[in-house]
């Protein structure tokens, strides 16, 4: 539904403005990840509405965007499909209890992944000078947390860093 929706805005700027900047493929792509981005973004509202705790699923869903950034991994092939996923996992993390030891437990394990696989795929991730440090910058991210021990960014990390193993087939590394 989003690659389609993107399609179709990328073919209307390019049927209004034939001579102006990119292709119709980049438009879409670049018009695709932001419709995603925003969709995720909205469905976590309206998802955290629903069970209660808007403001720890932004958390979780702005402290798992913040990593993935920096630290790349695992895409669905479907837009729909990865907004209406990640926006029920943003959703759901607040209904997970974890103690203080849990916390730590989970930020230690994240702490391990991000050292051991981070990132993933950086020439698609973000193509600068940063390309060096993105393994240390998501380090960094993660390491926060040992300060803020919030459960909430402790399974958003955890969820962001099982998508940097080596384990899935059918989806795209970047």
């Amino acid at each position: 539904m989003l690659e389609k929706l993107s399609k179709r805005i990328a073919s209307e700027i390019k049927r209004a403005d034939p001579d102006g900047p990119g292709s119709v493929e980049v438009l879409t792509y670049s018009i695709g990840i932001k419709l995603n981005w925003y969709t995720g973004l909205m469905l976590t509202v309206l998802f955290g509405w629903v069970l209660g705790d808007i403001l720890n699923a932004l958390l979780a869903f702005f402290s798992f965007v913040a990593l993935r950034k920096f630290s790349g991994g695992f895409h669905f092939r479907s837009l729909t499909f990865c907004a209406v996923f990640s926006a029920t996992l943003f959703a759901s993390i607040p209904l997970i209890h974890l103690g203080h030891d849990g916390t730590l437990l989970l930020t230690s394990i994240t702490v391990l992944v991000v050292l051991w696989v981070a990132p993933r795929k950086s020439e698609d991730l973000n193509p600068s000078g940063l390309d060096p440090y993105l393994k240390w910058i998501s380090l960094a991210i993660v390491l926060v947390n040992f300060i803020l021990q919030s459960p909430t960014i402790a399974l958003s990390f955890t969820a962001q860093a099982v998508l940097l193993l080596p384990i899935w087939k059918g989806g795209e590394q970047r």
